[in-house]
């Protein structure tokens, strides 16, 4: 047993460590260029909505995006919880990109301090405190620390529903029920892939209570959870069915959905695996789990967390394996902090408690170095400089035609593609249309033109097709030009002449 004043000591560091970590975060990780930082895009996108919902329509069930044609832009997307509370913040104190960054934090450090606990009650204060340096110090965790996203917030939501199932499991209370049943509710309402969570609670059920089944508690709690993410999905969809906007949840736009070829390359496999333990459980996770696997210590819980995990690289391998869905294993963390603290309640009693701090306290700084030496070595996006120049010259809210880099049709995985990038528009503060960059020819522009877009933004990537240079040059006035691309002043065109 570990005496009280020890547990005390323990705690107290695992305090100070989340507080310097928070520092940190905030000194060293957050950036004010929201744009140019690690997807930038998603950022934006959050930031848009939020400030939408500050300034022109506070309802949660009715988010607008900024690529809204000359709509309301009402967009199919998951419950905008996150936005709602970063609104709320900025009604207040006027806008700004602090709100949604230290909500970001708060979520992280709320999540880290209840993992902490839980790891404590579970292998001791030495191997939680172990744990908790492993979560901190992982690169996703370091990236979403102060990232405009609705990922920690739904981490949390994680968090607190295995933790409450399973301290439900082991001891049931209506307390504990109406935890799990609640955060693993909002988890899924905030975030739908989190609710991976749903196979970690069967699977850590089949392998450790399996007279839990028994309990009609469990299958009820299991049916609401589904009941109000299921609800509330088909409402999302409603609002594209009526506006066309969707961030591909259930409805076009997107498909996270592998071909079958890409299935078989060894190379999805490779990147999978690697962006698994770099941006999920963490590098320490990898030798505590062939340690405990030697030992043949695995638990249920790690068992449990790796099954849910799994299913969720399945299901989303085509973000989950590449550049632009590392935010889908944030949640893997949680199962690379277990990994850490049951190697670190295994080992000899001869390993000295100083000689382990000193170790674990070494990596972890080498860990959160590199994992800041990434974030900050990420180069400007055109974008930002894009939308700086319409800014320029673009009043608030005029509509405006904004080239993507992004194909409406993935080459390599040919499926659907998200590719309507909000930067230029949240930075210049504008509205209008997204057209994606294999959409060539004249035709798109034009009929925009017609509508009443009064820019045309190209972000550079590939030159002009002839075409829509030839329309430009009759149409349009070059108003800028830089390497990041340029930007036309458009006529006012008629419908019957758009493509003339």
């Amino acid at each position: 047993m570990t005496p009280a004043g020890a547990h005390h000591r323990w705690a107290l560091a695992a305090l100070a460590t989340i507080l310097v970590w928070c520092a940190l975060e905030l000194t060293l990780r957050r950036t004010s260029a929201i744009t140019d930082d690690q997807h930038g895009w998603r950022q934006a996108d959050t930031q848009a909505i939020a400030r939408n919902l500050a300034f022109e329509e506070l309802d949660p069930l009715r988010p607008r995006i900024d690529w809204r044609g000359d709509g309301p832009g009402y967009v199919e997307t998951e419950l905008q919880l996150y936005p709602t509370l970063v609104a709320l913040a900025m009604r207040a104190t006027g806008e700004s990109v602090w709100p949604g960054q230290l909500l970001s934090l708060a979520c992280i450090a709320l999540a880290a301090a209840l993992v902490y606990a839980a790891l404590t009650r579970r292998f001791g204060p030495r191997a939680a405190y172990a744990g908790l340096l492993a979560l901190l110090t992982c690169q996703g965790v370091v990236v979403a620390g102060t990232s405009i996203q609705p990922d920690p917030l739904a981490f949390l939501a994680y968090t607190v529903g295995f933790l409450a199932f399973a301290a439900w499991l082991a001891a049931p209370t209506r307390a504990r029920l109406a935890a799990w049943i609640a955060a693993t509710a909002l988890a899924g309402l905030v975030k739908p892939t989190t609710l991976e969570l749903g196979v970690t609670q069967g699977v850590l059920v089949l392998l450790a209570h399996r007279g839990a089944l028994r309990r009609p508690a469990l299958w009820l709690g299991w049916g609401l959870v589904v009941a109000v993410v299921a609800a509330f999905l088909v409402h999302a969809r409603s609002l594209y069915v009526e506006y066309g906007n969707t961030f591909g949840v259930l409805s076009g736009g997107d498909s996270k959905l592998p071909a079958l070829d890409a299935v078989l390359r060894p190379r999805t496999w490779i990147d999978l695996a690697r962006f698994f333990v770099v941006w999920g459980v963490g590098l320490p996770a990898v030798p505590a789990a062939l340690y405990l696997a030697w030992r043949r210590r695995l638990g249920a819980e790690e068992a449990a967390l790796a099954a849910g995990a799994l299913v969720l690289s399945l299901v989303a391998l085509r973000y989950a394996s590449g550049p632009f869905g590392t935010h889908y294993h944030l949640p893997h963390v949680l199962l690379g902090a277990w990994l850490v603290a049951r190697a670190t309640a295994t080992l000899d009693d001869r390993v000295t408690t100083r000689a382990l701090v000193a170790v674990a306290l070494a990596v972890a700084l080498l860990l959160q170095a590199r994992a800041l030496r990434y974030v900050r070595s990420l180069p400007p996006q055109p974008e930002t400089e894009v939308g700086r120049m319409l800014a320029r010259v673009a009043p608030p809210g005029t509509h405006v035609v904004v080239r993507a880099r992004a194909p409406r049709r993935d080459p390599d995985w040919r499926t659907p593609n998200n590719f309507e990038d909000p930067r230029v528009f949240y930075v210049s503060r504008t509205r209008g249309w997204a057209i994606a960059n294999d959409d060539a020819g004249a035709a798109p522009v034009a009929e925009l033109a017609a509508r009443g877009a009064r820019f045309y933004a190209h972000v550079a990537q590939h030159p002009l097709d002839p075409e829509l240079a030839t329309w430009l040059a009759a149409h349009a006035t070059l108003v800028d030009t830089a390497p990041a691309g340029q930007l036309y002043r458009l006529d006012r065109v008629s419908r019957s002449s758009r493509t003339k």
